[in-house]
């Protein structure tokens, strides 16, 4: 059925009275101590990240992140709306959520993996490990903290996607190399000028 403009108005007047209440929600707590931590939790995420990153490296390890980033942003977005688990305080009133885990930590965690561990074996083992404890210690951190609440989600329903997430990111980046090497290469060995020219040479009379 094709919604009528009613339908649309309506839709849109729930929404935005989701986004002030929202809003009303977030003022109760801004600058709070838990607010603050959020804040720092970001800052310090982004700094460490520009120390140790190899700046040698910097585009590649950008785009791993940046994948890393939207994945971690899609499925945080989509559980807080499944309300598989809410954030008390969030750092921005609005999407995205908790977005000092979401835009930093999670991010810098994975692309440092990323960079340190060459090779295929390492990253899973590490990035298996590092799952481990995002479960098992950094979720049941956050709940202590207060700054996440699971609803119906359990922590080791996660392992296997915290997992994935490095595995999706680095083959996505593995890939996009290996399509970007394939058409340098044959852009090197295609002929150029009059060697391109497949018909027969032009011949004055």
């Amino acid at each position: 059925m094709q919604s009528t403009s009613q339908d649309i108005v309506k839709n849109a007047a729930v929404q935005w009275e989701l986004t002030v209440a929202r809003f009303e929600e977030w003022s109760r707590y801004v600058f709070h101590f838990k607010w603050w931590l959020l804040l720092a939790v970001f800052i310090l995420s982004a700094l460490i990240w520009w120390k140790l990153i190899d700046k040698s490296k910097l585009v590649e390890i950008v785009v791993f992140t940046g994948i890393t980033c939207i994945i971690v942003l899609a499925l945080d977005e989509l559980g807080e709306e499944l309300t598989l688990w809410d954030y008390p305080i969030e750092l921005i009133p609005l999407f995205p959520p908790i977005s000092s885990i979401d835009l930093a930590s999670l991010p810098m965690i994975y692309s440092l993996i990323y960079q340190y561990f060459y090779t295929w074996k390492s990253f899973a083992i590490a990035s298996f490990i590092f799952s481990v404890f995002s479960c098992f210690v950094f979720e049941p951190l956050f709940v202590l903290v207060g700054i996440y609440q699971m609803i119906t989600w359990k922590s080791y329903y996660g392992l296997p996607i915290y997992f994935a997430i490095a595995l999706f990111s680095k083959g996505a980046v593995a890939l996009m190399s290996r399509i970007e090497k394939n058409i340098n290469h044959n852009n090197l060995s295609r002929p150029s000028g009059i060697q391109a020219f497949s018909g027969r040479p032009f011949q004055r009379r």
